[in-house]
């Protein structure tokens, strides 16, 4: 529309040049001779009447096609998700258009050159994504009401990601579980690719890394080869979301695996230590415990505690009996009955962490003196 505004004004002010020189030459003609030729001033009006309408025709038919060079194809707009998905995840695409009326429109939607579903209206289609370093490809096809027919093809290649994680808190000797997350415990989350790509090019450090913790980026730990994540555990009544998206330095290869890091409060567990074999740690002692010994040492043990290296006391303990602190400073405390009295204590122990002020645990025994010999040092009651 633009060049037709053009056009016009250059034949208006071309006219409005030319048609005075026009009129005063026939004035001039007619005072000499008479004539029955039309006027030159109405052949001329005739003339760019003729012009103007060829130039109408012209400008809308370039107007057609400037509209026919910009399809539908170009204002698309293609969503999948997941973003970033992994190995066999569940894929949805869907396709909107403000120029089309996409609900009319026929869709056939292909799979590695397969067609899987057709249909009108169908904007939306899910599938399952391939396995690790297998390329998934996708193509779709629509044909708009307007008559445009476009075509658009995606395509996957993910790669498996396994993550593991530590937390640095303490746990017994012969403990077979897992070192859980404490509040404000230092944890190390690990991304490990498969290698089962050909040439082995998709190995550790050869990919980039990009680390989220409660959907932040975090810019110091992702960059290339970086598949380590370090970071202090959250305050109480809030868990850690740690996510990583890995891909390849050209993009071919992309996906992103997701942790859920659930807090645990330390705790503590009392062992019997033998003179012989040392601490049980195959038979914590529980809430109840009968003494039939002369003598006993019970060792606590901090489950779960920050277990920072460092040369410095980060824990502090409190021992009491029957309510009244008793001088004992380390993890262990020694019990004695040397006159055979009966009876009963409570033995209570506080533990807290002198740097980090949300790792503190209690824990009480109830121990019950005997003077009966044969009674077996651990009964439960």
């Amino acid at each position: 529309m633009h060049h037709l505004r053009t056009a016009l004004h250059r034949i208006l002010l071309v006219a409005i040049l030319v048609i005075p020189f026009f009129v005063h030459a026939q004035t001039a003609t007619t005072t000499d001779t008479a004539t029955t030729t039309p006027p030159l001033s109405s052949t001329l009006y005739d003339l760019i009447s003729s012009q103007l309408q060829q130039l109408a025709g012209s400008a809308v038919q370039s107007a057609s096609l400037s509209q026919s060079s910009n399809p539908v194809s170009n204002y698309l707009d293609i969503k999948s998700t997941p973003e970033n998905p992994g190995p066999n995840d569940t894929i949805t695409v869907t396709i909107d258009s403000y120029l089309s009326d996409l609900d009319k429109a026929t869709f056939k939607w292909s799979i590695n050159g397969q067609l899987v579903s057709s249909g009108v209206g169908q904007r939306t289609f899910s599938f399952q994504n391939g396995a690790s370093g297998v390329v998934t490809r996708l193509s779709v096809s629509i044909s708009t009401p307007e008559g445009d027919y476009v075509t658009k093809k995606l395509s996957w290649q993910p790669i498996g990601i396994t993550t593991l994680w530590q937390a640095t808190t303490y746990t017994p000797p012969f403990y077979r579980g897992k070192a859980l997350l404490a509040p404000q415990a230092q944890v190390q989350v690990v991304a490990i690719p498969d290698n089962n790509t050909p040439g082995n090019a998709l190995s550790a450090g050869n990919l980039v890394y990009v680390w989220k913790k409660d959907g932040a980026v975090v810019s110091s730990a992702s960059g290339y080869g970086k598949n380590v994540f370090s970071f202090l555990g959250p305050k109480p009544y809030s868990d850690a979301n740690v996510s990583v998206v890995v891909s390849s330095l050209d993009n071919s290869v992309q996906s992103e695996t997701q942790v859920a890091l659930s807090l645990t409060q330390p705790f503590i567990l009392f062992y019997e230590k033998d003179p012989l074999l040392g601490v049980l740690y195959n038979n914590p002692i529980q809430m109840n415990y009968t003494l039939s010994k002369k003598q006993i040492t019970i060792v606590a043990e901090p489950y779960f505690f920050s277990n920072d290296e460092s040369d410095t006391q980060t824990l502090s303990y409190t021992w009491s009996m029957n309510g009244q602190t008793t001088q004992n400073y380390g993890r262990s405390i020694t019990l004695r009955n040397d006159t055979g009295a009966q009876g009963d204590s409570l033995i209570s122990l506080s533990m807290s962490n002198i740097e980090k002020s949300f790792q503190e645990a209690s824990q009480s025994l109830h121990i019950y003196f005997s003077n009966n010999e044969s009674t077996q040092g651990n009964t439960l009651f």
